[in-house]
């Protein structure tokens, strides 16, 4: 079952699905940011479920002859993409997280906002482009994207400290919910990991070459592959303006790990966001102003990623 593509065209050069990959892969590694949103915003998300389910065929169809074509398609590809994922989250973690001695900017408490009102606003800007793909919005739609939304606030709203981070079920149980969420808009897979208590102990593993534990992450990983992806395309098959509907309200709802103050930065689990008094309390004008200054440049940077969707079309 394929679903059929509307988003834009096919013809694609490997560079370009690098750098798609690039952007994937760094929102990837933003606890709160999901790499199936950008997937969503840059116009590639349907592809990327059909290629990932034609390689899942050929699996399953154990390499026939019938299934090669869409396979090597689908490697073209996924191949770049991956590429460009693994690269990008490799730097990403390295600059925004760092290791556990050594902060990166997502966790110190001078530049985290600036980060975090960033991605806020990108999301924030990008939320009408699933809706747009509802083909006539009725009641049930805004109704289904409310539930969607409540899904992930309820989730978010529960505080979790980092623990049994080095369980090898846990790592696997954590892999599985990480590339489902990965794949689903909305729901951000480091956000998973980090509520498991997962996240700060795999970033360190992927950085000073501890593989135990992401071969046991990829593993659960695998698993999400083949029970998630042909799920979500046959949701998308048959319920498509419902399931894009749902998709509209997880975005929705994933702002609020976005928030850009926090009361800790460096926390090892969910950190409480702080309200409008608190920011103005303990918070320099200035130092408002240049995160909001980030909040604008997150909506520029949508608006940019949509000129290039636009540009992919034509």
């Amino acid at each position: 079952m394929e679903i059929k593509m509307s988003e834009k065209s096919e013809t694609r050069t490997w560079p370009n699905i690098f750098g798609f990959g690039l952007l994937m892969g760094a929102a990837d590694a933003v606890p709160g940011v999901s790499g199936g949103t950008i997937a969503l915003i840059i116009g590639i998300y349907l592809k990327l479920i059909n290629s990932i389910s034609a390689c899942l065929d050929i699996i399953k169809d154990t390499f026939s002859s019938e299934s090669m074509p869409k396979f090597f398609s689908a490697f073209k590809f996924l191949f770049p993409l991956g590429c460009g994922m693994l690269c990008s989250y490799y730097i990403v973690t390295k600059i925004l997280i760092g290791p556990e001695d050594s902060p990166g900017f997502l966790r110190q408490d001078v530049t985290g906002p600036y980060i975090f009102a960033f991605f806020f606003g990108l999301v924030l800007f990008s939320i009408k482009e699933p809706w747009n793909l509802v083909s006539v919005p009725d009641s049930k739609h805004y109704f289904l994207a409310a539930i969607g939304a409540l899904m992930v606030f309820i989730y978010t709203s529960f505080t979790l400290e980092e623990s049994s981070g080095d369980n090898k079920v846990m790592l696997i149980v954590g892999g599985v919910l990480a590339l489902t969420a990965m794949l689903l808009p909305g729901v951000s897979g480091a956000l998973v990991l980090l509520t498991l208590g997962q996240y700060h102990s795999i970033a360190s593993s992927f950085h000073g070459g501890d593989l135990e534990p992401l071969m046991y992450l990829i593993l659960g990983g695998i698993i999400g592959l083949f029970t998630f992806v042909p799920f979500m395309q046959y949701l998308i098959s048959e319920y498509r303006d419902n399931t894009m509907a749902i998709l509209t309200g997880l975005m929705c709802g994933s702002l609020i790990t976005l928030w850009p103050w926090k009361a800790d930065y460096d926390a090892e689990g969910l950190s409480p966001n702080l309200g409008i008094s608190q920011i103005l309390d303990d918070f320099a004008l200035v130092y408002i102003i240049t995160t909001f200054i980030f909040f604008a440049g997150g909506i520029a940077a949508s608006y940019g990623l949509k000129q290039l969707e636009v540009k992919n079309k034509s």
